[in-house]
């Protein structure tokens, strides 16, 4: 047996996406930016960035649509997808993303 389990902490970077399927099913998108430091061995200091996809289903996209928004600090935890598409030029695609299980809202000031 394996361990699919993600959990990242991070801010949102834009509003997320709310859409209900034609079955019915709501969908909420966004993406969740982590951060870490980094140092060189000169001494210099930087941050890399790097953005998650996030998508949550039904009662967990209705409690985004009414808790989350841009800037939010959040914990979300899911599962990783790896998903293939074909974009509008005919290329096939992949992109990787968490399909939430849960999240939180933190306060950023608790999680430094």
């Amino acid at each position: 047996m394996s361990l699919n389990t993600l959990i990242l902490t991070g801010n949102l970077g834009s509003e997320p996406k709310f859409l209900t399927t034609t079955s019915g099913h709501k969908k909420a998108s966004f993406s969740v930016a982590t951060s870490r430091s980094l140092k060189a061995a000169d001494g210099s200091k930087s941050t890399e960035t790097e953005w998650t996809p996030i998508i949550a289903w039904g009662r967990l996209a209705d409690r985004a649509e009414k808790l989350l928004a841009k800037g939010a600090f959040i914990l979300v935890q899911g599962e990783k997808r790896t998903r293939t598409y074909t974009d509008g030029n005919r290329v096939l695609r992949s992109t990787v993303e968490l399909v939430a299980t849960d999240f939180r809202l933190l306060n950023k000031r608790i999680a430094d």
